[in-house]
């Protein structure tokens, strides 16, 4: 495995010592956790802590969208100060939405090295679809590095293919997949060599 982890991680090897932790924000399955996590172990080449679970996001409900802002929950993430982790990625169940847009799938704060993905609208069951686990966990992995790319500081990427590319739809996210691009790719290499 650890031949494999090297062709497909985002990081140098030396920045093993850099630590992720996932915040699952209200009840998140525990067995998607921790695949989330071996998943973005080997993406990014870091240790990545499941930290403790938080409440759920009432503070950020909106009556009339019903649905859950998510800057309101980068900002909850990022008051709880977590020591010894360079980023803090949360994972929530409810539909997410900031201001200027219906929904989104995720955000993050670039300054902070905060983001929140949720869970939501990557489930076939929110378009009243059968399930398909093996679908729904690969939409997680595209979202997750998608927010975490943005933590190293990538911005939105023209290549529809790359995993940074902005998702309008789910169908962009389905088509893009969690890989980056050559560019971003090469972008995310300068990166970690100057946080290094």
């Amino acid at each position: 495995m650890g031949n494999a982890a090297t062709k497909t991680n985002y990081a140098s090897n030396k920045s093993i010592s850099k630590k992720v932790c996932i915040v699952p924000i209200g009840t998140i399955d525990k067995e998607i956790l921790h695949y989330t996590q071996k998943e973005l172990e080997i993406r990014f080449n870091v240790k990545i802590d499941i930290g403790r679970q938080l409440e759920e996001p009432a503070y950020a409900y909106h009556k009339q969208k019903k649905q859950y802002y998510s800057t309101r929950i980068l900002k909850r993430i990022h008051k709880l100060r977590l020591t010894g982790y360079d980023r803090i990625l949360g994972i929530a169940d409810v539909d997410l939405y900031v201001p200027e847009r219906t929904f989104v799938f995720g955000e993050a704060d670039i300054k902070k090295k905060v983001a929140v993905i949720s869970l939501t609208r990557l489930r076939q069951k929110f378009y009243d679809l059968p399930e398909e686990l093996t679908l729904f966990r690969k939409r997680i992995i595209i979202e997750a590095v998608h927010e975490l790319g943005h933590t190293y500081g990538l911005r939105h990427c023209t290549n529809n293919k790359c995993v940074m590319f902005l998702s309008n739809n789910l169908s962009d996210t389905d088509q893009k997949g969690a890989v980056l691009c050559s560019n971003c790719k090469a972008i995310m290499k300068d990166k970690k060599t100057i946080t290094n």
